[in-house]
């Protein structure tokens, strides 16, 4: 059964699984061709940009503000969706299993399991936080791999706020596990969000946190220059976040992480985003070759080694930068760039025709620390062996287009202006962060 888009009989079928930034770029590209019949699997309703979710977990974003309905995009892009969790892959047969779709929020089956035929698959469905085998994580930690979880979140920091509004000697305590983007913008966006509730909600202001950031490495943003950590910290420390770098979490219980210097930092809510790693049910998916963090190994074409006809992108596959180079980071902008490559590739394929082999080109790193500032650096030079410092408000205008760019590429230019235009008005009539 495809929604939307109705099968193209005869024609090659694409099927896409996954609809993150990969995933719906490659969709909404090839489904413009109008020659294939493509369809996406997502197991949820909606797209959102996974960069942005620590803005939903903070209250800077409303439920649903930057969710892209599948329905719609595919009836305007030409391709079908295909509601359902992704079971098992059958290379032989070319069919992929779909569990079935329930209703929210109750047991009503609305699609009963199926399975889909494909020519060609292209896995695309991302990754978890990786725990490490952290004893007590997966009991105590909130993370942040889908809106839901950010969602959550957001109202546990609120009921936090509202019940501590007033009293001087109740304190908040937030501890983070990792200090690459997602938890750096995190602690940031925290002390950003206490000062709007209390500005405009009459909350505490964000003098009332006590924010403590954790990682093994040595420094925050340990993969970027030395010296764009050092700008961070800076402005972290400015805004009373405590850092504890170098050291690494034994264990976890309610309430606590025990750290591997023999430390303890107590808080009232745990969140855990340290790396990445691959989905369990990979395993169990089919016969495919795994890195050791659960990802498809992939050739340079990005085809799954071993298998005819089925590619992967994205968080999900273990990828080269160059043949013979460095994995592929699992970042936003590696998703685009692949997405864009099998968008040019896999025509070609079909048509028989040699195709050359992705190569990733780092575009930098830009972190945000708030509402008017960033943090980051440029490539610069011949094959982009030194780099530009970025900082302040032009980071954070950089930082605020490269949503733009992704807007851009699901709905063309014209849309996504509007939709920067409904961002500015909402932000100027409404409070800028959301209290209930």
């Amino acid at each position: 059964m495809g929604m939307t888009a109705s099968k193209r009989p005869g024609a090659h079928t694409v099927v896409i699984v996954g609809g993150g930034a990969a995933g719906i770029e490659l969709a909404a590209r090839l489904g413009k061709r109008g020659d294939l019949d493509v369809a996406l699997v997502d197991r949820d309703a909606s797209h959102f940009w996974k960069p942005r979710l620590h803005e939903l977990a903070v209250g800077l974003l409303g439920d649903g503000e930057e969710a892209v309905p599948y329905l719609a995009h595919a009836q305007s892009h030409g391709y079908r969706f295909e509601p359902g969790a992704l079971q098992r892959v059958d290379p032989v047969a070319k069919t992929i299993a779909l569990d079935e779709v329930r209703f929210p929020l109750t047991d009503e089956i609305i699609l009963p399991a199926r399975s889909l035929s494909y020519d060609t698959l292209v896995l695309a469905f991302g990754s978890r936080v990786n725990d490490f085998g952290t004893p007590g994580v997966l009991e105590y930690c909130d993370m942040l791999d889908s809106p839901a979880q950010a969602i959550d979140l957001r109202r546990k920091i609120l009921a936090l706020a509202l019940r501590t509004a007033g009293d001087p000697d109740k304190r908040i305590g937030i501890g983070i596990v990792g200090a690459g983007a997602t938890g750096v913008e995190l602690a940031a966006e925290l002390h950003h969000a206490f000062n709007d509730m209390h500005r405009y909600g009459g909350l505490d202001p964000a003098s009332k946190l006590d924010i403590t950031l954790m990682d093994m490495a040595k420094r925050v943003l340990p993969n970027v220059d030395p010296r764009t950590s050092e700008s961070a910290e800076k402005i972290l420390r400015r805004m009373g976040v405590t850092l504890r770098t170098g050291v690494g979490v034994d264990a976890v219980e309610d309430g606590a992480f025990h750290l591997s210097d023999g430390t303890s930092v107590h808080c009232d809510i745990q969140v855990w985003a340290a790396g990445v790693t691959g989905h369990d049910m990979v395993k169990g998916l089919g016969p495919f070759e795994l890195s050791r963090d659960r990802r498809i190994l992939v050739d340079g074409q990005l085809k799954a080694q071993g298998l005819a006809d089925i590619y992967a992108m994205g968080d999900c596959a273990f990828a080269t930068t160059t043949p013979g180079g460095p994995s592929v980071p699992p970042t936003a902008q590696a998703a685009h760039q692949q997405a864009t490559y099998l968008a040019r590739a896999l025509p070609r394929a079909f048509r028989g025709e040699n195709v050359s082999a992705f190569v990733y080109h780092s575009k930098g790193t830009l972190v945000s620390l708030g509402s008017r500032q960033a943090t980051g650096e440029l490539p610069s030079g011949p094959k982009g062996r030194s780099i530009i410092p970025m900082r302040g408000w032009v980071a954070k205008m950089l930082y605020v287009s490269l949503q733009q760019l992704h807007r851009a590429t699901l709905h063309g230019w014209p849309r996504a202006t509007a939709l920067w235009l409904a961002d500015w008005l909402r932000n100027t009539t409404l409070p800028p962060v959301k209290l209930h």
